[in-house]
């Protein structure tokens, strides 16, 4: 279950890190990176959202559009910083669920930046595949003959 775009994720992540206010082209990067189709229903809104002016609310639409889901379980300012924890639901039972942070001034590009290092994490990746693999491998040796 390699992401073929983990290496754009991981540059297009530092440089969200590394700005003072996430930009729309960096947004949008992240969109086609994480697979969004411009012309479904859901890329039309997050293009209207972008449009808008709306990064937040567009970012946010990025969270709930990944696969596996993901959801914000945490925004919090303290100081001029903003912290955003993203976990990824449905892998495993909610208490052992991994949860990504990350901090930034801009509310937007720490969202942004949690969403990426979900993206980003191979041992959840590998936890995925196991889980998936364990569910249904019964389904898969009762078939055999």
């Amino acid at each position: 279950m390699d992401n073929p775009n983990a290496p754009d994720l991981a540059l297009l992540l530092d440089r969200v890190k590394h700005v003072g206010k996430l930009l729309e082209h960096q947004l949008w990067q992240a969109a086609l990176d994480l697979s969004l189709d411009k012309s479904s229903r859901p890329g039309r809104r997050f293009a209207g959202l972008v449009e808008a002016g709306a990064m937040l609310d567009a970012t946010l639409l990025l969270v709930m559009l990944s696969e596996p889901r993901r959801s914000v379980t945490d925004i919090r300012k303290a100081g001029d910083t903003w912290a955003c924890s993203i976990q990824v639901t449905g892998a495993c039972p909610p208490a052992r669920a991994r949860k990504f942070k990350a901090e930034h001034a801009d509310l937007p590009a720490a969202v942004l930046a949690a969403l990426l290092s979900s993206h980003l994490d191979r041992p959840f990746e590998a936890q995925l595949k196991n889980t998936f693999h364990k569910k249904y491998q019964g389904d898969f040796e009762s078939h055999d003959t």
